[in-house]
Formats: structure tokens, sequence, C-alpha cells
């Protein structure tokens, strides 16, 4: 997997506003994998995990202020938001 996978998988979510209420309400990260999974997407959890905190890493406080699920994270880590 690569963060490629990750990033079609995200596309999706912003395309897709039943998916995107499917990641929002996500309790961690083996919720988004199984979600990405079931529709067609294998992700790596190691992976994603490493990608995420690379991109939460950077990222200001003003902008993890609206994060409020691990679904909200991995789309802000990832460039899909609300306004996508």
């Amino acid at each position: 997997m690569s963060v490629a996978s990750i990033q079609a998988f995200v596309s999706k979510i912003a395309g897709d506003e039943a998916l995107r209420s499917k990641v929002h309400a996500a309790a961690g990260v083996d919720d988004i994998l199984t979600i990405a999974e079931s529709h067609g997407h294998v992700l790596d959890k190691t992976v994603l995990l490493k990608e995420h905190a690379k991109a939460l890493g950077t990222a200001k406080d003003h902008e993890l202020e609206g994060i409020n699920s691990w679904g909200d994270a991995l789309m802000h880590a990832f460039g899909a938001t609300d306004k996508d």
C-alpha cells in the first residue's frame, strides 16, 4: 500500500456524502480500514498511521482544533475536508 492508495480512498470520501458520514463516525483506525476495504480500498495500517502522523505533525494548532474524530483527522491529513 502506498500514499497513493490512501489518497484514492480519501478522494472517494470527498465525493461521497454517505461514505464521509461513515468515516466521520469511525471510532479508530481499524474502523477506517474496514470501511476502506468495504469500498474496494485495501490500506495497510502501519503505512496509514505513519503517513497520518507525518501530516498531522506539520499542521497548525488552529487547523487541528476542529478535528473531532479519527475520520476527521484522516480527511484533514490527506486533504479532504467538508468543503470539498
